[in-house]
């Protein structure tokens, strides 16, 4: 163990996010309670699509519950991030308006949208103006616990949005069951990360100083490479990038070639899982041998698992927890989101 792990600093965390990443197998169990007695009181019927409207930790709980469910859904789910709708949402696409604070100013843009096309839509939210919107409208609605930071919150966002597809019969129960029996082997994996030495710490500890390139695959894993490089922002205060396989071997690859030096203060973080594709196996493999001399270092990530629910889910468990020990290594509050707040302020005094 090496001495910048020894000398980490917890008493940076002055909002618990150690506290909120902890929660998140006990959200999951929560949702299934929230759930238990919902029932909705209008009718979805002749729903071709669905389509969440979301931005940042509200979007990714959308990107999850899709990933989840693609190979037992009925019909596609599209996740939305932006003022506007596409031309072909109407009469047949189910809306889900996911913003944990009820105030998410692209969020409400794009729900108005959906309003004039007559959309059916279900409103996910802690309170504020879409849950306003949602009694003012007549619509179904779930309330979110509140006093999460929205990233945070990520166990509710997936969750809920999966229990309620299978509640109104879009989603087959078996991956509810799966999400369900997850939640003890999430527990087991969050008390190992809180321990004063573990796995998360020493691969933050490999990776604080550097730029991250995260790849997962197209077929499971690009999810969570998607949710590492968001919380890495937000909680470690760090620049990385993301990509999927098969994809990155037809363009990004080549990026690889010149400026050595800017390249060698990279990581590359390989986000596996058994039943990727053989080809996506092998050009991870190969790739990874090709680049062997050009990145500063090269780091794999992978959890063991039934079913690849089980295994996304600790996947986007323990990668939270990394990008919280980069935080506290890069001596950072994990929690506040200072830039964020105040770019949404100049947005105000502009308007």
């Amino acid at each position: 163990m090496s001495e910048t792990i020894l000398n980490y600093n917890t008493n940076l965390d002055q909002s618990d996010m150690r506290g909120a990443i902890t929660e998140f197998p006990n959200q999951i169990k929560k949702s299934f309670s929230i759930m238990n007695n919902w029932v909705p009181y209008k009718k979805y019927q002749n729903i071709q699509n669905i389509m969440v409207l979301g931005m940042g930790g509200s979007a990714i709980g959308g990107d999850v519950a899709r990933v989840l469910a693609q190979n037992a859904c009925t019909v596609p789910v599209f996740v939305n991030r932006s003022y506007n709708i596409p031309e072909w949402v109407g009469l047949n696409t189910l809306i889900l308006a996911s913003s944990y604070s009820g105030g998410t100013e692209e969020t409400l843009s794009a729900f108005a949208l959906c309003r004039e096309r007559n959309c059916p839509i279900i409103v996910l939210s802690t309170g504020g103006i879409i849950t306003d919107y949602a009694g003012e409208y007549d619509l179904d609605k779930i309330t979110i616990p509140g006093g999460y930071q929205p990233r945070a919150a990520l166990g509710f966002s997936f969750s809920l949005i999966l229990i309620l597809l299978s509640r109104l019969g879009f989603v087959q129960n078996k991956i509810i069951e799966m999400v369900e029996k997850s939640i003890d082997l999430l527990e087991s994996l969050s008390t190992e990360m809180n321990k004063t030495e573990n796995k998360a710490l020493t691969f933050a500890e490999n990776i604080h100083t550097t730029c991250p390139i995260i790849y997962g695959s197209e077929e499971l894993t690009w999810v969570a490479a998607l949710r590492f490089r968001g919380q890495l922002a937000e909680n470690a205060k760090m620049l990385s990038f993301h990509h999927h396989f098969p994809e990155q071997n037809h363009n990004e690859i080549e990026g690889w070639t010149v400026n050595p030096d800017i390249m060698k203060r990279f990581s590359i973080i390989w986000i596996k899982d058994e039943d990727d594709h053989p080809g996506t196996q092998a050009r991870m493999r190969i790739s990874s041998t090709l680049l062997e001399s050009t990145a500063g270092s090269q780091l794999e990530v992978s959890q063991p698992g039934a079913n690849r629910v089980e295994r996304l889910l600790k996947l986007i468990h323990y990668t939270d927890w990394i990008s919280y020990y980069s935080a506290l290594l890069n001596n950072v509050d994990p929690t506040p989101v200072k830039r964020i707040q105040e770019l949404k302020i100049k947005i105000l005094e502009e308007r």
